[in-house]
C-alpha cells in the first residue's frame, strides 16, 4: 500500500479555525480569546482522518474495481476509514446542542459567541504553547503594558523574596571553635580556696569548678549547684537542696559531704585560706546526700552571697595535708565540675607558665557550652598585652586601661564591652591630720568646688559613671534623693566664708620677708614662714596665723594622677592651696592607708554586689586593719547598718540604707567622684557575649556558654 502524506500546516490550521469562529460569529470579543489548542488538536486529527479516509477509498476503488476482494475490501477499509468520520459529525452535532440560541437579539449574541468558543475550550486561561500567538491580538502599546507589568512582578517578586531570606535568615550558635585570651599576671593556685587574692587564679577557677550560687550576666545571684534553698524565720538557717547528676570531671558524682569537706577547708586555720574570715560563726551540717544546712550565729542578710566559692572534689583532696595544700599539684592541675576541665598548660624554659588551656566538659550538668577550647595566654605588662591583641595572638584580653585605647590598631575587628564595675573612686578626709577638715562646712565647700563631669571627661575619657555616695545606682537600697554637690563657685566660697576661712593676700614681699623668717628661732614664725613660701604669691585662705592648706596623695598611676591633678586645680580656684602627691602602689597600703598618715586620700572601694557597706562605715571597722578609711564614727549610722543587716526584708533594709545615704551626704566624710567602667575586649568574630554588670573581673566569663564562633542557618517563619 502506498504510504500516505500527513496533513501539514498545523498553525495555519490554528489561525484558520480561530478567524474562521471570529468572522462567522463576527464578534470582536473573540480576538482576545485564545482557542485551547488541545481542541484545535483534536479537530486536526478528525480531519487528518477523514482525509485519509477518502484516499484510501480513492486507491482501493483502483486496485479492486471488480471482484470479489474489491467489495470485501471496500467494506472492510471503508468502515475503519468512514468511522472517524461519522464520529466527528456526531460531535459536531452535539456541540450544536449545547449552544443556547439567541433570546434577545445582539445582546445575546455576545454571550452565544462567548458560549460557543469557552466550550471548545476545557479553561479560559491560556497555556504555554497559546501564548507565543498573544502579539497577533495586541497593538504595540498593549504589549508595553503587558511587559511593563511583568517586569514590575518579576522585580517586587525579586524584592520581596530577598528580604523575606534576610528577616528570616537566623544565625544559629553551633559547637566548636577555640577562643583564646591575654591576661596580665599568671595563674599559681586554680583553687577555690586560695583563688580571690588573684585574678589569674579567679577566673580560670570559676570556669573549672562549680559553686552553689554564681552570678548571672545581669550581676544577679542565681542557682549553680543549689537546686533550692529555704531560710528559716529568724534568719539563722540557710537549708540547700542540691542538684542530682552533677559529675566530677574524672567522674563521680558530687553530694553534699564534697560541699561539707570544701567548707571545712576553708574554716580550717591551716588551709590558709583568706576566705576563713568571712564564714567566722557559721557552721555546717549535711541533712541527707543532696542536702546540706549552714547555721549561722547571727543573722545575715547578705549571706547567699558569700556561697559563691567553688567545690572540691573530697576523694582528691582528702589525701593531702592540710599543711600542704598550698603545694600540691592539683592547684595547677585541677579536678572540678565546672563546664570546662584542665587540659593543658605550657612552660617556657624558666618554669614560668605561658598558657593554661581549658577543654569543654561533655558531662557538664548544665546548659553545655559552644567553643571547644579556653586558651589564656599570660604576659608581663599591659604594653605586652596590647601588642599581643594588634598582632592577633589572642582573640581578647580581660581588661584595657584607658592610657591604652589609643595603641589598640584594629579597632573595628573588636568589641569594647563597657562594663559596670561597683568600684567607687573617692576622696576621703582625715581631720586628725588636717583640723581644718573637721569642720562640715569646709568638708562642703571642697565638695561644691569639684567640676565631677570634667573630671571623669578628662581622666577618664567618659568611661565612668558620676556617683554621690556609697551605695551604687543599681542596687536596690539607693537614695536618689541625697544631697547632691554639684559644682557651685559661689557656694563653695560661701561656705568657707561661713567658717571662718577669708581670703588673704600674699605678695612677693611677703615671701621675701618669708624666705627669712624660717630661720626663726620662734617654732610659730618660723611655721607661718614655711607656709607663706609653701603657698607662693597670690590670693589664699587663711583664719587666724593659719593657713589652708592641703595635701591630696593618690596612687602613682595615670587615671588617679590625672584626677588628682584636675581636683587640686579646682580647690584653688577657691584659693585653698593643694598639693599633689602620688605614692607607688606597692606603698599606697602600708605607708598611707593603715597608718591612715593622710589629710585627703583618692583611691577607690570595691563594693560588693549587696550593698551592706558596714565594712566600709561602720565605726569598729576604724582600726589599722579595717576598711573604714575615714575613720569616721557615727552611733546612728552604727545602728542602721546593724539593724539593716540583720533583716532578710528588703523593705526594711533599705529604709535603714536610705537614712544611712542622708546622713553621710550631709556629714561629707567623704567625696564620691565616679564609678569607673570596666573595658572588656573581644574580637568581632566572637558572638554571644551579654554580661552587663560585674562585682569582680571573672564575672565577665558568667556567660561563656553562650558565647560561639560558629554558626548555622536556619529560615524562621
Amino acid at each position: 500500500m502506498r504510504a500516505t502524506p500527513h496533513l501539514r500546516g498545523s498553525v495555519s490550521l490554528r489561525n484558520f479555525l480561530a478567524m474562521t469562529f471570529a468572522k462567522g460569529l463576527k464578534c470582536n470579543y473573540l480576538k482576545f480569546i485564545f482557542v485551547d489548542s488541545s481542541i484545535i488538536n483534536k479537530i486536526r486529527r478528525i480531519i487528518n482522518k477523514a482525509k485519509l479516509a477518502l484516499v484510501n477509498f480513492y486507491w482501493l476503488c483502483r486496485r479492486h474495481f471488480s471482484g470479489t476482494k474489491f467489495k470485501n475490501d471496500l467494506i472492510k477499509n471503508g468502515k475503519q476509514q468512514i468511522d472517524p468520520v461519522r464520529n466527528m459529525l456526531r460531535n459536531l452535532l452535539r456541540l450544536g446542542k449545547n449552544i443556547t440560541p439567541p433570546r434577545n437579539g445582539i445582546s445575546n449574541k455576545v454571550d452565544l459567541d462567548k458560549k460557543l468558543v469557552c466550550s471548545l475550550s476545557q479553561t479560559r486561561w491560556p497555556n504555554c504553547a497559546q501564548l507565543k500567538y498573544i502579539k497577533r491580538y495586541l497593538n504595540v502599546w498593549e504589549l508595553r503594558v503587558v511587559y511593563s507589568c511583568l517586569w514590575l512582578i518579576l522585580i517586587s517578586s525579586l524584592f520581596l523574596g530577598t528580604r523575606f531570606y534576610l528577616n528570616h535568615l537566623q544565625d544559629l550558635p553551633a559547637s566548636g571553635g577555640e577562643y583564646s585570651e591575654g591576661v596580665v599576671g599568671a595563674p599559681k593556685y586554680i583553687n577555690p580556696l586560695y583563688a580571690s587574692v588573684n585574678d589569674v587564679d579567679s577566673d580560670i577557677t570559676s570556669l573549672v569548678f562549680s559553686s552553689l550560687f554564681k552570678r548571672g550576666a545581669s550581676g544577679e545571684l542565681i542557682n549553680d549547684l543549689a537546686e533550692s534553698y529555704a531560710i528559716s524565720p529568724d534568719g539563722k538557717n540557710y537549708t540547700i537542696k542540691i542538684k542530682t547528676g552533677v559529675n566530677w570531671h574524672n567522674s563521680g558524682s558530687l553530694t553534699a559531704a564534697d560541699i561539707i569537706f570544701t567548707f571545712n577547708a576553708i574554716k580550717d586555720a591551716q588551709y590558709k585560706s583568706p576566705l576563713r574570715t568571712s564564714f567566722s560563726g557559721v557552721e555546717i551540717a549535711a541533712v541527707d546526700d543532696q542536702t546540706i544546712k549552714f547555721i549561722l550565729a547571727e543573722p545575715y542578710a547578705a549571706f547567699l552571697d558569700l556561697l559563691i566559692f567553688g567545690i572540691l572534689p573530697q576523694e582528691s583532696w582528702q589525701q593531702v595535708s592540710p599543711s600542704a595544700a598550698s603545694l600540691a599539684e592539683l592547684n595547677l592541675k585541677p579536678i572540678g565540675s565546672g563546664p570546662y576541665k584542665f587540659k593543658s598548660l605550657v612552660k617556657d624554659k624558666s618554669g614560668n607558665i605561658r598558657s593554661y588551656t581549658l577543654s569543654k566538659n561533655e558531662n557538664y550538668y548544665g546548659p553545655m557550652p559552644y567553643i571547644d577550647k579556653i586558651t589564656f595566654k599570660f604576659f608581663a605588662s599591659f604594653e605586652e598585652l596590647t601588642a599581643a591583641l594588634n598582632n592577633n595572638l589572642v582573640n581578647g584580653i580581660s581588661y584595657l586601661p584607658d592610657q591604652f585605647k589609643n595603641k589598640i590598631v584594629a579597632k573595628d575587628s573588636l568589641n569594647f564591652y563597657q562594663l559596670s564595675l561597683p568600684q567607687l573612686a573617692i576622696i576621703f578626709f582625715n581631720p586628725k591630720i588636717n583640723a581644718a577638715l573637721a569642720n562640715k562646712k569646709v568638708r562642703q565647700a571642697l565638695a561644691y568646688a569639684l567640676d565631677k563631669n570634667q573630671i571623669i571627661s578628662q581622666a577618664k575619657e567618659q568611661n565612668a559613671r558620676l556617683i554621690d555616695g556609697p551605695i551604687i545606682s543599681a542596687s536596690f537600697a539607693y537614695n536618689a534623693s541625697i544631697k547632691k554637690y554639684n559644682y557651685d563657685i559661689a557656694s563653695a566660697n560661701k561656705l568657707l566664708d561661713e567658717a571662718g576661712w577669708k581670703a588673704v593676700t600674699i605678695t612677693e614681699a611677703d615671701i621675701d620677708q618669708a624666705k627669712v623668717e624660717v630661720n626663726s628661732a620662734d617654732e610659730a614664725v618660723r611655721k607661718k614662714a614655711e607656709a607663706k613660701v609653701l603657698l607662693g604669691a597670690g590670693e589664699w585662705r587663711a583664719k587666724g596665723n593659719d593657713y589652708f592648706i592641703i595635701e591630696l596623695i593618690t596612687v602613682e598611676m595615670p587615671e588617679y594622677a590625672k584626677a588628682a591633678e584636675i581636683a587640686a586645680k579646682f580647690w584653688q580656684d577657691i584659693k585653698v592651696r593643694t598639693i599633689v602627691n602620688l605614692i607607688p602602689v606597692n606603698k599606697i597600703q602600708s605607708e598611707v592607708i593603715r597608718q591612715r598618715n593622710f589629710s585627703a586620700l583618692l583611691y577607690s572601694e570595691l563594693v560588693g554586689a549587696d550593698p551592706d557597706p558596714y565594712a566600709f562605715w561602720h565605726s569598729s571597722q576604724i582600726s589599722q586593719a579595717g576598711l573604714n578609711i575615714a575613720d569616721y564614727a557615727n552611733k546612728e549610722v552604727d545602728k542602721l547598718l546593724e539593724d539593716a543587716r540583720l533583716s532578710n526584708d528588703k523593705n526594711v533594709r533599705r529604709e535603714k540604707y536610705i537614712k544611712f545615704q542622708e546622713i553621710i551626704a550631709e556629714e561629707v566624710p567623704a567625696i564620691f567622684l565616679y564609678s569607673p567602667n570596666y573595658t572588656y575586649v573581644q574580637a568581632k568574630k566572637v558572638k554571644g557575649f551579654t554580661v552587663k554588670n560585674i562585682f569582680m573581673p571573672y564575672n565577665r566569663l558568667a556567660d561563656i556558654n553562650n558565647w560561639y564562633i560558629k554558626t548555622g542557618k536556619r529560615l524562621v517563619w
